[in-house]
């Protein structure tokens, strides 16, 4: 499909969905509350998340009940409709229904939001590609599309991380499931465009300028357009932005129900939508269940002045309810809820899996020496390299790290002279508290869960101090000196790491843009290019589909993981990972002891696809016997046009023309 029709269908679906999780949104929100003001930004960007979260939870539903496709979605519409029907008295088919929610979504969009918005749909264009990136492939989109295959949520344990927390992958689900599965890369754009307006939102004026008559030039202040960039237009975040990776939408998801405590009061109650978005977040991974505490924390925070105890008592057990289903599914049919991974990574026995040899996430910890904690954002920000980040670079407001708790130090030793308003202590601890996890695991792309709730402490600070200044001196000249200071701080802040990946990255991602705007050329092009072994993975489909072989299994050898996405989506079962069943610890052990075919007889193994050249020393150590032994036991060799790409095909398996066969 060319580029710009990719993009424009793209674009209309993120469009629909986000016009879809704004009006589910609505049936959290009172009906007086709706009836008593206008929607500000806020309003717009917190309905739309917990809109998504009330979607998410329905698909969760559906998953667990085998009705994960067409009717069952469709099922769940028509219940919608029937909840607006039943708790609103509007009926969703209705033109007048319509109109007002459109009203309402056009009518929040402030001159800084509607900037962003722009910027956002130059940052989509690489959204248009297919899938080739890492995790995206070999696990989240691998996972999506055999529940989509499958109709239900079910455990593979030859996938990586069985028996996880994916309440997000979920969405992509029902992308396959509606054969929109080509363009999910734009619901992960639409989480940052997100992120970025629920950035804004905590310092955008409570004030509605349409209601007030002001216009909303006058309202807006240099950080209301700066400081989201400082997100925005971080490589860490650009990288993510267009992939189906979750740490972009687990960071939307963290930083609303913050919001929603920040911004909630008794003309704005938001522990509705605080409830729902902290819970379904707390489904998203599985380190985030331990977020359940402070999210019940927020909640308290949010309603300890407004509500009866009866009623939080209520909405902090929804809570925890809510963050638990994948728990559950675990205690229920592996009789214990923790994932296998998480037994591995602290060395507790595990029910289904024998612990690995192999230390998964041993590589990602990060030393624990004070002085290496103390100057790990200033590390950051310039050797964005380094084996404890791997990434190509961060914006300079990863600097102000630690400000948040050198503020809340002030206030301590200093409260008599300026006591801060609670919500700005409550966001300042709310920043200081999540950055905790990354101090032990300090990976670059982990930054995204936390980055954009320091960004909008900066962005709250510097309104703060802004407003103050030019309340202290009310004059034209220091209102004037005041912004351009705020102004080049903010600039500032949008520095990139000075490292020579953050110029790569730069230079590539906006040459990858700029191609593509330019470019009438078929994407597939891009995945024979960008993804090894891609040919192979189509050669071997046809084979195995001509050859009615499609339940045996197909053995991925590291390098050639990526294509599990493109195996599962062909509904193949493909193996190959360094846990579970199938871990390649046990392959390596035979292959050294002079006989891999107990390992391939046990798992039904009818393809090999390995690389014969590999990156690491020891490589050729394996590979030589390996395919010594595959052709023992009967396997054939062949080839595609990719040079470092070998299939070996079982003997009972006739190839398809595509393959090569190779004699020597």
């Amino acid at each position: 499909m060319p580029v710009f029709k990719s993009y424009v269908l793209g674009m209309a679906m993120a469009h629909l969905l986000w016009l879809y999780f704004f009006t589910t949104g609505h049936l959290l929100r009172r009906k007086a509350l709706e009836q008593s003001r206008s929607f500000l930004i806020t309003d717009l960007v917190i309905t739309s998340v917990a809109g998504m979260a009330v979607a998410g939870f329905c698909l969760l539903l559906l998953g667990f009940t085998h009705l994960l496709n067409r009717p069952g979605i469709l099922l769940a519409l028509v219940f919608e409709g029937l909840l607006f029907l039943w708790l609103k008295g509007e009926n969703w088919l209705s033109y007048s229904f319509w109109q007002k929610i459109c009203r309402r979504f056009v009518g929040a969009w402030t001159v800084p939001a509607l900037f962003i918005y722009l910027l956002f749909l130059i940052l989509a264009v690489p959204a248009v590609l297919p899938p080739t990136f890492s995790d995206s492939v070999s696990y989240h989109l691998a996972y999506a599309v055999d529940w989509a295959n499958a109709g239900r949520i079910y455990v593979d344990p030859f996938l990586r991380f069985p028996y996880y927390a994916n309440n997000f992958l979920l969405f992509y689900s029902a992308l396959f499931v509606l054969k929109l599965g080509s363009y999910c890369h734009f619901l992960n754009w639409l989480c940052g465009l997100l992120t970025c307006l629920g950035v804004l939102a905590f310092f955008t004026p409570v004030e509605n300028p349409f209601r007030e008559g002001t216009s909303t030039w006058k309202l807006s202040r240099p950080q209301h357009f700066l400081i989201p960039l400082c997100v925005a237009l971080s490589p860490v975040f650009l990288r993510y932005l267009n992939v189906a990776y979750i740490d972009v939408p687990i960071g939307l998801f963290l930083l609303i129900p913050i919001l929603c405590a920040y911004r909630s009061s008794s003309g704005q109650p938001f522990e509705r939508e605080l409830v729902v978005s902290a819970a379904f977040c707390g489904g998203m991974k599985l380190t985030l269940i331990g977020h359940l505490p402070f999210f019940v924390g927020s909640l308290l925070f949010a309603t300890a002045r407004r509500l009866p105890r009866r009623q939080i008592a209520v909405l902090c057990l929804l809570l925890v309810s809510l963050s638990l289903p994948w728990y559950l599914r675990n205690l229920f049919e592996a009789h214990d809820p923790t994932p296998p991974v998480f037994n591995f990574l602290f060395k507790h026995p595990d029910p289904i899996f024998k612990d690995d040899p192999f230390p998964y996430t041993a590589d990602t910890m990060t030393e624990r020496k004070p002085s290496h904690l103390l100057l790990l954002p200033f590390r950051f920000f310039t050797y964005p390299q380094s084996e404890n980040f791997r990434e190509w670079g961060i914006t300079a407001m990863i600097l102000l790290l630690y400000a948040p708790i050198l503020f809340l130090l002030a206030q301590v030793f200093w409260r008599n002279r300026w006591h801060a308003p609670p919500r700005l202590i409550y966001l300042s601890l709310a920043a200081a508290y999540l950055t905790l996890p990354w101090l032990f695991s300090s990976l670059g792309r982990y930054a995204l869960h936390w980055y954009p709730v320091l960004a909008a402490w900066v962005g709250v600070m510097v309104s703060d101090i802004c407003a103050r200044t030019e309340a202290l001196w009310s004059s034209r000249l220091v209102t004037s000196i005041t912004r351009t200071v705020a102004a080049v701080f903010c600039i500032a802040l949008i520095i990139p790491s000075p490292a020579r990946s953050s110029k790569r990255f730069y230079r590539d991602y906006y040459g990858i843009t700029r191609s593509l705007l330019g470019s009438d050329t078929n994407l597939k092009d891009y995945l024979k290019k960008d993804l090894s072994g891609y040919l192979a993975s189509q050669a071997v489909i046809a084979t195995l589909v001509s050859n009615q072989k499609t339940n045996t299994k197909v053995l991925l050898l590291p390098g050639v993981v990526g294509l599990t996405f493109y195996f599962r989506k062909a509904n193949m079962i493909t193996l190959g990972d360094y846990t579970g069943p199938a871990g390649y610890m046990e392959l390596w052990t035979g292959v050294e002891q002079g006989n891999c075919l107990p390992y391939l007889t046990r798992l039904d193994v009818s393809v090999v696809i390995v690389q014969p050249h590999h990156e690491e020393a020891w490589w050729p150590r394996f590979y030589d016997p390996f395919r010594s032994q595959l052709k023992e036991y009967g396997f054939s060799e062949y080839r595609t046009d990719e040079r470092n790409v070998a299939i070996f095909l079982r003997g009972d398996i006739h190839p398809n023309r595509k393959l090569i066969p190779v004699t020597r």
